[in-house]
């Protein structure tokens, strides 16, 4: 099959939407005027909102916000946190962007001041706000700097350091929390130093960390009351631990720990110099747009520091776009997650940029450091797509770059790397597409997991297609490039390239039903890899390269594949260069495996991934596109009006311009007003446009800031000659400066006019 077009999503504009409106204004045609809302960080929200009088707080601007408004906001560092009152339309989404593609930061962090000298090169201050323990974050110059922990770490957030212990006794409950006593020979302090510390461990087979809590201390051991996980992860010697929660373990520079009992704040900056050298920020706020409810709200061209974007269930239309988001969660406390990592794959996710609801989409955007995860997909028809994910999951939980926990989700043309555990998670994913993605260096942290990882699931035709997966390898049980982890069934794996991992294809049984077609899997130690029975009946295996060993369960057919003992001549393996040279015996040797197979240059379907004199397919990230900013309005024409009618009738909704118009004066001295127009000091002129002209000559009356406000010019429509006459008309008026509302009254009723167009210049 040749491979599918790169589907882009692009940022939508705002358009024209219905509305609706009584009594002496009248709706001719489904047209709603839109609004622009200025915010800066030398603004106030007491101003009126425009771009010389603009808001300070996003907020102020979101609470004022209708359907199809755009609030722009001016270059600078918002500490602010923001939840839109209402949602859009889907041709009038709410748009919040950078004004002129200035760069703006939504931080989540606020500044820790007032320090002193503690002790050594620890200083200390107060910071009254609290996000928990293992929810707090503390920043030096922008950078992450780690929790108080034994033993010590670098600041490498992906790479950390654990130590091991020599023994585990572990006292396992059927209900409840277990006990386990570690033995740590290289902790040496006296009794009940760590009582009530968090320790993080993998126990066993080390498939995932979790949490747990000192219960008890002593030279050399430690007591921890935690959950027990699989049989396979009971605590035994060799596990690997770490130590947090304690002002005890703040012994190197680049550590903090908050004083719960005193709001102090201590910090042993990474140069071991005074924190007054530095900017010192703490995290005080989990989201930078929290979207919860909403619908049809567009994001984009922000960058977001310390905080992440969030939706609920009841969001759809949402639209993420050119996001570079920085340390976008973290959570390395006690929590149900984290006590039970696996526990997670049953409810949504609560890190990472989260998409819930349905056909949201989160594009064009970088997504950087998280304990948990890039992005994750909840729901229905959600969509990531041209992102680059990394150094993500660095607590090592179940998470990954992307997780997807739904149906008909879209994980596409993304490039994740720097993982603790997986890349990409399909569990509880149906009717899904995993298509274009590159996963490299991940599972850093654990073991038995994949590039592309699902368990567990009947999968409803999922197709994990045109990925390159690479550079995944770990110790215990191993790792995959594509991993179809126990009870996954009605899959579809094709076109999906792996070297430098583990397995290329790991099928652990039952693997039922599933689909594997022209892959080229190259694995270190197999290219197909299951355990057990190796049970994959109903599983079909054609058209596959396959390096090293291969383990077919009885139940499956294969046909058409090549073996580690057949060379298929790649161009390259030095350079993973996987595409066939003239003369593979690849070439027209593969069968038939529509729509597989479709569009196959030759006499027949080739093996492997890659179609022999077709181009190759694409997959990963490209280069970001330049942002696409919907234009604030000129200054030659009105900005900012608030848009109202006669009394009686209904509110129209919000405007930038006000080209297509489209109301109806039907009765004398009905009205139509625009708060807020910004005229500056150069607007002289307007013109007007009318059709549906009355029987007789008709005058709209321009006023200022009421309907019986001071009279600003008379446009004169004259009388109709056809059923399609029209009438432009300019006036030149004077006095008007600054910020005003404008009203348009009908003086004289002969018939009723149509108001088209207007613009002031």
């Amino acid at each position: 099959m040749n491979s599918p077009a790169r589907r882009a999503i692009r940022f939508p504009r705002p358009g024209w939407g219905q509305a609706s409106a009584s009594g002496g204004v009248e709706r001719l045609e489904p047209r709603v005027l839109l609004s622009a809302w200025y915010v800066a960080t030398n603004g106030s929200d007491g101003n009126a909102g425009t771009l010389s009088s603009p808001f300070s707080t996003i907020q102020h601007a979101a609470n004022l916000a209708q359907p199809g408004d755009t609030v722009y906001v001016r270059g600078g560092v918002y500490h602010q946190s923001v939840t839109p009152p209402r949602s859009g339309t889907p041709s009038l989404p709410i748009t919040f962007t950078p004004y002129n593609n200035e760069g703006v930061t939504i931080d989540g962090a606020d500044a820790v001041t007032g320090w002193t000298k503690s002790a050594n090169a620890v200083y200390s201050a107060p910071q009254s706000w609290d996000l928990g323990e293992g929810y707090n974050q503390v920043f030096v110059d922008g950078q992450m700097v780690n929790e108080a922990r034994w033993p010590n770490t670098s600041l490498d957030v992906s790479h950390p350091v654990w130590t091991t212990d020599s023994s585990a006794t572990a006292t396992i409950s059927d209900s409840g929390l277990s006990t386990v006593t570690f033995s740590v020979p290289a902790l040496i302090d006296p009794a009940g130093t760590w009582v009530g510390a968090i320790l993080h461990f993998s126990a066993g087979a080390k498939w995932v960390a979790q949490t747990g809590t000192v219960t008890a201390s002593r030279p050399g051991y430690l007591t921890v009351s935690y959950s027990q996980l699989t049989s396979y992860e009971v605590p035994h010697s060799g596990d690997r631990i770490y130590l947090t929660g304690k002002f005890k373990a703040l012994d190197a520079a680049g550590e903090w720990y908050r004083d719960p009992t005193t709001g102090r704040l201590n910090l042993w900056t990474p140069a071991s110099d005074s924190p007054t050298s530095h900017v010192i920020e703490a995290k005080a706020r989990q989201y930078a747009f929290n979207l919860s409810g909403r619908s049809n709200i567009v994001v984009h061209g922000f960058s977001l520091f310390a905080n992440t974007i969030n939706t609920d269930a009841n969001s759809s239309g949402i639209v993420l776009d050119h996001l570079n988001a920085k340390y976008v969660s973290h959570d390395i406390g006690i929590s149900p997650d984290t006590l039970d990592p696996w526990n997670a794959a049953y409810h949504p996710h609560t890190t990472g940029i989260i998409l819930n609801g349905t056909h949201n989409v989160l594009q064009y955007s970088t997504i950087v450091y998280s304990s948990g995860d890039g992005v994750f997909l909840g729901g229905s028809g959600n969509t990531v797509q041209d992102c680059v994910i990394h150094d993500v999951d660095y607590e090592g939980g179940d998470e990954a770059g992307v997780t997807t926990l739904g149906s008909n989700e879209n994980v596409l043309y993304n490039t994740v790397y720097n993982a603790g555990r997986s890349g990409i998670v399909v569990r509880y994913t149906t009717a899904s597409h995993i298509l274009h993605n590159i996963v490299h260096d991940v599972g850093f942290q654990m073991t038995d997991l994949g590039a592309i990882y699902t368990w567990g699931t009947d999968g409803q035709g999922t197709e994990i297609g045109y990925n390159v997966c690479y550079n995944v390898r770990t110790g215990g049980f191993g790792a995959a490039g594509v991993y179809l982890d126990n009870y996954s069934q009605h899959y579809i794996v094709d076109h999906n390239v792996t070297w430098n991992v583990d397995f290329g294809l790991k099928m652990n049984p039952p693997c039922w039903n599933d689909t594997i077609v022209n892959n080229t899997f190259i694995g270190v130690s197999y290219g197909l890899q299951s355990s057990g029975n190796e049970e994959m009946t109903g599983s079909v295996l054609c058209n596959n390269i396959f390096s090293s060993g291969v383990m077919f369960g009885p139940g499956a057919v294969q046909t058409n594949n090549l073996f580690s003992w057949t060379d298929p001549k790649f161009i390259s393996t030095s350079t993973h260069n996987y595409q066939l040279l003239a003369g593979s015996p690849a070439i027209n040797t593969g069968r038939l495996m529509s729509p597989y197979t479709n569009g196959y240059a030759g006499s027949a379907p080739d093996i492997g991934a890659y179609e022999y004199g077709v181009t190759a397919f694409v997959a990963g990230a490209p280069p970001l596109p330049p942002p696409v900013v919907s234009s604030p309005p000129p200054v030659t024409t009105t900005r900012n009006p608030r848009v109202t009618f006669n009394p009686q009738s209904k509110d129209s909704g919000w405007a930038t311009n006000f080209a297509g118009v489209g109301i109806r004066f039907t009765n004398q001295w009905s009205w139509a007003g625009y708060r807020n127009v910004d005229f500056g000091t150069t607007i002289r002129h307007i013109a007007a446009k009318f059709s549906h002209l009355g029987t007789g000559v008709q005058t709209v009356q321009v006023r200022r800031d009421n309907a019986t406000g001071p009279a600003v010019a008379n446009l004169t429509i004259p009388a109709a000659t056809s059923s399609s006459s029209t009438a432009t008309i300019t006036v030149t008026f004077s006095g008007l400066t600054g910020i005003h509302g404008i009203y348009l009254v009908l003086l004289n009723l002969a018939g009723g006019v149509e108001l088209d167009s207007f613009v002031f210049s």
